[in-house]
């Protein structure tokens, strides 16, 4: 039986390679299934986790990641 650290830290792995996966694709716009499918969980249980580990869930990470690249564009184009 796995420990409750080996546990966690699985549970981790998994959320950062989810942050990974959004941060690299969020130009795309993934789905909460697509996100899912990259780190081999179900969507409800990525959500679940994801929402856990993180504070917030995978929906809110990808707007705030397209919100900050918005702003850097605005930013840019002002020069």
């Amino acid at each position: 039986m796995p420990s409750k650290y080996a546990d966690q830290t699985r549970q981790y792995d998994l959320v950062e390679r989810a942050i990974h996966f959004i941060e690299a694709s969020a130009k795309e716009q993934p789905s909460l299934d697509q996100i899912a499918q990259a780190v081999h969980l179900s969507p409800y249980h990525l959500q679940r986790l994801f929402s856990e580990w993180a504070g917030i869930s995978p929906k809110r990470f990808l707007q705030y990641l397209t919100k900050q690249h918005a702003k850097q564009l605005l930013l840019l184009s002002q020069d």
